[in-house]
């Protein structure tokens, strides 16, 4: 048992361990609805790879990506086998991944108990890095051992509402009607956005779970913010659009569901969308501009929004392993990833705080046309 727990904590030189054979392993969908996002994540963080390297940094290190898709769509028990075989393996020193927050509440327990690194370049969810808002306390539920191995490099969801809240006063809302689906993720989402717009001035109706969009009609706001998911919010905010001039506004998990996109095409003017991840067109020069020339020439394409936080992803992971103490050692990798101060990225410049999350604060705001997202502004959060 005690030789479990040591090959847990440590990355040895056994089956290729050690400076020349270390192994970062990548878990996201390369397959359903969420491929796309999945493989530009893979192919940031292999151009990542290939771009972030210094004379100081021992070669041999590889990337092990993994598909974390059955049938179409995420699944726990693939997860759970991508996280187990990284922890597993003793050349393994750092997990990149998931793309869901659901999945990362499936792969999380397994590494946090191996004492390894998981850096997310997507998952946005509060609970992963805290029990509820405002707590600095460990969320045992995902992170067992009461030590904290998780970080991202986006931001959460809570700098999301606040950042849709800056943009709803740019966009001139003298009111609004904030309504959930019910969800954590809704109630969060919507309970942030509420607290944020009133500090800004613009009067707020927190309705509730059940109203209808006659109730919101008669309150005449002039915006509507949505907190849930697209099920939920198809058949209100298509009603709302019909009984009301309000603004209808969103977060990011209406704007990457295609078939919400779609079906909204008849009020798609009135809707706005932020996303916790910056379009490839504003990121910040040097490094930002220069990573979409390097994507465009490596795979014929322009990169999506999530590419270049798989490239900064795997970039801040081999920076960590770069300024650990023991560049083998899971333990000293974690800590230096946690000391990851003013760091210089594709993203912008951004430290990694105590809870694991960055405190980078880019965003992006999004119309829709013809049933897809045309990016309208920078976002910010207060």
């Amino acid at each position: 048992m005690l030789a479990v727990v040591l090959l847990a904590g440590c990355a040895t030189s056994d089956d290729g361990g050690g400076a020349g054979g270390r192994v970062v392993y990548l878990s996201a969908p390369f397959e359903g609805r969420a491929g796309a996002y999945g493989r530009a994540i893979r192919d940031g963080a292999e151009l990542a790879l290939r771009h972030e390297s210094s004379a100081d940094r021992p070669r041999g290190l590889r990337l092990e990506p993994r598909d974390d898709t059955r049938g179409g769509r995420w699944s726990p028990v693939a997860v759970a086998e991508n996280a187990r075989a990284a922890t597993s393996e003793s050349a393994a020193v750092a997990y990149v991944g998931e793309f869901e927050s659901a999945a990362t509440s499936s792969s999380l327990p397994i590494t946090n108990e191996a004492r390894m690194l998981q850096v997310s370049p997507a998952s946005t969810a509060v609970e992963l890095v805290s029990p509820f808002p405002g707590s600095d306390d460990v969320p045992e539920l995902v992170q067992p051992t009461g030590e904290r191995t998780f970080g991202r490099v986006i931001p959460d969801d809570e700098v999301q509402a606040a950042a849709g809240a800056a943009w709803s006063r740019r966009l001139g809302a003298r009111s609004a009607v904030v309504v959930s689906d019910g969800s954590r993720f809704g109630d969060a989402v919507a309970d942030e956005f509420a607290e944020e717009a009133e500090g800004l001035g613009i009067p707020v109706d927190r309705a509730g779970r059940r109203v209808g969009a006659a109730e919101i009609a008669r309150s005449n706001p002039d915006l509507v913010y949505f907190g849930g998911t697209p099920a939920a919010a198809l058949p209100l905010l298509a009603r709302v659009a019909e009984t009301s001039k309000a603004t209808i506004m969103g977060t990011d998990a209406l704007l990457l569901d295609r078939g919400f996109l779609r079906r909204a095409r008849s009020f798609e003017s009135r809707v706005r969308l932020t996303a916790a991840a910056q379009d490839p067109s504003q990121l910040p020069p040097p490094e930002g501009p220069r990573f979409v020339h390097r994507y465009r020439a490596a795979y014929d394409h322009q990169p999506d929004s999530y590419a270049a936080y798989g490239y900064e992803s795997m970039a801040v992971v081999l920076d960590s392993i770069e300024r650990a103490s023991d560049p083998v050692d899971r333990s000293t990798i974690l800590d230096a990833f946690f000391d990851t101060r003013n760091r210089r990225s594709v993203l912008g410049t951004y430290s990694i705080d105590d809870l694991g999350d960055t405190t980078l604060n880019r965003l992006a705001g999004y119309r829709v046309r013809d049933g897809r997202p045309v990016f309208d502004a920078g976002l910010g959060a207060p």
